[in-house]
């Protein structure tokens, strides 16, 4: 869908009640390319435009007539309706509790100030509408992703071999071709940047083995680890080489997804699980191996997560090599350390073929443009 996710083909909605702010948000709105530009000067308008059309994106003046929060009645509808859209929210009277109350609460996408000088509010909106653009381009929209996902058999009953466009959960249309697809929500003029189009067909991908694997390069999607829990230059079991693992983990779920072998050397030698399976005690096998592995994912990065994590195993040059296959987190995943009496949640990616832990400030940024 790139080639359409342009400033022109974005479907707004602006529910304002000062007419003369109004008129020039529109007129500059224009002026940055915008094309589908829907107004609403009160609540009630705003459910009456949401009854028959699908937005991209909602701003929402804060005060609307003689009520000081009707910007979160509007962002209460949307949440009822199971809408999807990005929705900004604007003042003249911005407070902390407010701006926390919009984001952390409701799950807006901005809260921006309008006492701010005229032409930087108008612009600070622009910005913050092709920031949200490029999430939607990038990452899509996670909550109908999610719905296919949990509707694939059923989808996949009404639907084999098509493609079709989904928002709000909801299947709203559907053609044989995705150039047929585009076309129908052209004719409809629907939003592009909501929708999820995808293609319903049985897998019939074969996983790739790990032997194959452990002879690729390490990358952003592949990491080689020697153990999970045994200390090759020291002779003796070292915990902290588990949170090396668990971090690489999260840091998949984080970005793409992966795949983590453990028992392959970074030359791609291939070491085996024996080491470890020697520190769990005697007569441990891979089945005791696998419980540790799903206790340390269910205690340090959540019970809820442990669905995006496959753990398997095969032989290698007559030795078992775990491998573990990540799916991408619908929303940011974090690894709870131990740091004196507290508990720590930290928060990793990768970065070309490495784990890399970021800061505060590094993971505030990232998680804002990767999931909202």
């Amino acid at each position: 869908m790139t080639d359409d996710l342009v400033t022109a083909n974005v479907h707004l909605l602006l529910v304002e009640d000062n007419e003369g702010y109004l008129e020039r948000a529109i007129r500059r709105l224009k002026k940055f390319g915008y094309q589908h530009i829907e107004t609403a000067a009160d609540e009630q308008k705003a459910r009456d435009k949401l009854d028959r059309q699908h937005f991209d994106v909602i701003v929402a003046d804060m005060r609307l007539g003689r009520h000081d929060d009707g910007g979160f009645t509007i962002v209460d509808e949307v949440k009822q309706r199971n809408i999807t859209s990005v929705v900004i929210i604007l003042t003249a009277n911005d407070t902390v509790t407010d701006c926390r109350k919009a984001l952390k609460g409701y799950g807006c996408w901005d809260y921006i100030s309008k006492t701010m000088r005229d032409r930087s509010a108008l612009e600070e909106r622009h910005d913050s509408i092709q920031e949200a653009l490029i999430y939607l381009n990038r990452w899509g929209n996670s909550k109908d992703e999610k719905w296919i996902e949990e509707q694939w058999n059923f989808l996949l009953a009404l639907y084999q071999n098509q493609y079709v466009a989904v928002i709000n959960n909801k299947v709203i249309e559907s053609a044989e071709t995705e150039e047929a697809l585009k076309a129908r929500i052209h004719e409809r003029k629907l939003p592009l940047f909501l929708l999820v189009i995808r293609k319903i067909e049985a897998e019939t991908a074969q996983q790739q083995s790990i032997n194959d694997l452990r002879q690729e390069e390490e990358s952003d999607t592949l990491e080689f680890k020697s153990t999970l829990q045994w200390d090759i230059k020291k002779s003796r079991q070292n915990d902290e080489l588990r949170f090396e693992v668990l971090g690489t983990l999260v840091g998949f779920m984080n970005h793409e997804g992966g795949t983590l072998l453990i028992g392959v050397q970074d030359d791609h030698s291939v070491l085996g699980l024996g080491p470890d399976l020697d520190s769990l005690g005697q007569g441990k096998n891979r089945d005791d191996f696998q419980q540790l592995l799903n206790n340390l994912i269910s205690d340090r990065i959540g019970t809820a997560f442990a669905p995006l994590l496959k753990i398997r195993f095969e032989k290698v040059e007559g030795k078992v090599v775990c491998a573990i296959d990540v799916k991408i987190g619908a929303e940011p995943v974090f690894l709870a350390v131990q740091e004196g009496k507290q508990r720590i949640k930290k928060f990793y990616i990768r970065q070309g073929n490495t784990t890399r832990l970021l800061d505060v400030e590094e993971a505030h940024h990232y998680i804002r443009l990767n999931w909202k």
